[in-house]
């Protein structure tokens, strides 16, 4: 297993690769699980060392800490401007304490950030590739993506309210979200990357979060633009939906994407997913991190890598499995190594 990048690419492309790919976000020098881990710090997960992808996340490229509350805990601005506090708890991830288009109607005396404010962080990512994981698959995560860095921008119920009653202005804001992570998009090749992936957060538990006809008219015109220049730059593209996006799945058959990933693939359902996407598109897929990661036990996590395996992948590719330990939380460790073993056997079974 040493050519990490031919065998990725020819999943993504149902070009009969000669084993099952693995990615893993637990990478070495990278991994910084929101900026609340010292990535010098972070070791691969056992048996995951020869992960033929890294996701590369970072949940926002420019953050400083401004302060901390009276329980020690870090208060952070991020490039948009947004307040987060870093809960001490580690079950959390932050909590946004001010959202700089709260109470808005316009984007008028909101500074977009400077996309090369994010230089310094890219131009280490770069290095830490070049040195370390130059053979690797590089999966550059924009994370949050679109919809979510907008809701967040003007808080979640006030989005969802203004979908409604304020479209216009949601939609320029998407727009210039969008146009900004275009920027990135270019620092991401330079640095390495060979995918990008779009996290479009417009899952619910049951349905998505906004009207699917509103999505269709509005919103998937410009993600489709995003995927679009993704690919004029020579990049593959990914995206990853949390929660239940069945009713939108036939649309993401024409919008210029390579991949589908799902860290919860029972909520929208995995006999839905294969029987719109399957052997159309790629899938990514974890051990369920809803449920069966961080509730069930080693057995109904290794049935879980099993099913996932069994349903996407074939002799000609379409899919990669993921492995993940976190942080904030972190899954219990029997139950990541039995994801890990169980997605093992598979790719040493040369197909």
């Amino acid at each position: 297993m040493n050519d990490h990048f031919k065998v990725v690419k020819k999943a993504i492309e149902f070009r009969k690769p000669d084993y099952l790919p693995m990615e893993t976000i637990d990478v070495p020098g990278i991994y910084n699980a929101y900026h609340t881990l010292d990535p010098e710090t972070v070791t691969f997960i056992p048996g995951a060392e020869n992960s033929d992808s890294f996701w590369v996340c970072c949940y926002s490229w420019v953050h400083e800490i401004i302060g901390k509350t009276p329980a020690g805990e870090s208060i952070k601005r991020d490039q948009f401007g947004m307040f987060l506090k870093i809960p001490n708890d580690t079950n959390a991830t932050y909590t946004i304490l001010k959202n700089p288009l709260a109470h808005k109607d316009s984007l008028e005396g909101f500074e977009f950030p400077d996309p090369d404010d994010t230089d310094p962080s890219f131009e280490k990512l770069g290095a830490v590739i070049k040195d370390k994981y130059p053979d690797r698959f590089i999966n550059g995560t924009i994370d949050a993506g679109i919809f979510l860095t907008s809701m967040m921008l003007i808080g979640e119920e006030e989005f969802l309210i203004k979908t409604f009653d304020n479209i216009h202005f949601v939609l320029e804001l998407y727009e210039k979200v969008m146009e900004y992570y275009k920027s990135l998009v270019l620092k991401y090749k330079k640095a390495g990357a060979h995918m990008i992936t779009e996290f479009e957060d417009i899952g619910g538990t049951s349905s998505l979060l906004i009207n699917p006809q509103v999505w269709k008219k509005y919103f998937k015109p410009i993600v489709k633009e995003f995927f679009k220049f993704v690919h004029e730059q020579g990049l593959y593209t990914g995206i990853l939906i949390d929660g239940n996006c069945a009713e939108i799945l036939d649309d993401l058959l024409d919008m210029e994407i390579d991949v589908f990933q799902s860290c919860d693939m029972y909520t929208t359902g995995i006999k839905t997913i294969k029987d719109k996407l399957g052997g159309k598109m790629c899938i990514k897929a974890s051990v369920d991190m809803q449920k069966t990661l961080p509730l069930g036990t080693p057995e109904e996590v290794k049935k879980d890598a099993c099913e996932l395996v069994e349903t996407f992948h074939d002799s000609n590719g379409g899919f990669i499995c993921e492995v993940v330990r976190w942080f904030r939380p972190s899954y219990p460790d029997m139950n990541v190594l039995a994801s890990v073993d169980a997605f093992n056997e598979y790719r040493r079974e040369i197909l």
